[in-house]
């Protein structure tokens, strides 16, 4: 026959309220086991009995706690807290007449002493390792998307790196290409540099050479001038003579006209 589910009274939730915000704002964020100690011993003041994993889940949700620690630290907290001689109420017949046993303030405030120990039932035991070997699967499943995720990422970066490498060869060729190009370019200049140069040079010779030619016909033409202008003074002396000699034959031919009789 099934096992009814498991409810709680009133007065029990209203004692496991502020004992569970009480274990929550104790514990810190990080310290479940911690608050799993004080949340289980809390119940057990309030109910008299230790539940399984998945009743303990069920108040966390109803109390709006939003820790929510591993399988592993549940079982461990949960055998803590039978080895730790936890007296529980005698069992009832259900959980909705168990009945408050007032607590000994006397006590240790991290443990309750009830009366009787009762163990683990079956149902729970099942229902804590399915909720194990859900959290494994759930945990497999993680990392098998993690692994695929992974993988995904490697081949992704993979491709860039064989991307990445293409495009580096393609610029080293480019680069190389444009220096060579440009150590032609640079050849070429320096050769027309070069001509540039003897040409400049030549050119200065040529200039040097029509320098000292101007020079000797400079020197040359001041010659046959003076030369031209030493002939042409003894041909204005030689023409004057000849005028004089001219001048003076037609007085005589006058003279002689003249003196003839009639």
């Amino acid at each position: 026959m099934a096992r009814p589910r498991i409810t709680f009274t009133d007065n029990q939730m209203r004692g496991m309220i502020p004992v569970a915000a009480a274990a929550d704002r104790t514990a810190a964020p990080g310290d479940n086991g911690r608050f799993l100690d004080e949340f289980i011993a809390g119940v057990a003041r309030c109910t008299g009995r230790i539940y399984g994993q998945s009743t303990y889940e069920r108040l966390l949700d109803a109390f709006h706690i939003r820790r929510r620690p591993s399988a592993q630290t549940w079982s461990k907290a949960i055998q803590r807290a039978h080895a730790s001689g936890i007296e529980l109420l005698p069992s009832t017949p259900g959980p909705t007449d168990a009945v408050l046993r007032p607590v000994d303030h006397q006590r240790s405030t991290s443990t309750v002493t009830l009366a009787v120990a009762q163990p683990i039932r079956d149902d729970d035991e099942r229902i804590e390792l399915k909720v194990r070997i859900q959290v494994a699967e759930s945990a497999l499943r993680d990392a098998y998307a993690r692994i695929s995720g992974l993988e995904a990422q490697r081949a992704s970066l993979l491709d860039r790196a064989a991307t990445a490498e293409a495009t580096a060869k393609v610029a080293g060729k480019q680069i190389e290409n444009e220096r060579t190009e440009h150590a032609s370019q640079v050849k070429a200049l320096t050769d027309r540099l070069g001509e540039l140069s003897n040409t400049v040079t030549q050119l200065s010779g040529l200039e040097r050479h029509l320098h000292l030619q101007t020079d000797a016909l400079r020197q040359e033409l001041g010659q046959q001038r003076d030369l031209y202008k030493a002939r042409a003074e003894a041909a204005e002396k030689a023409l004057a003579a000849e005028r004089t000699q001219a001048d003076a034959m037609r007085q005589i031919l006058g003279n002689r006209t003249t003196s003839r009789p009639n």
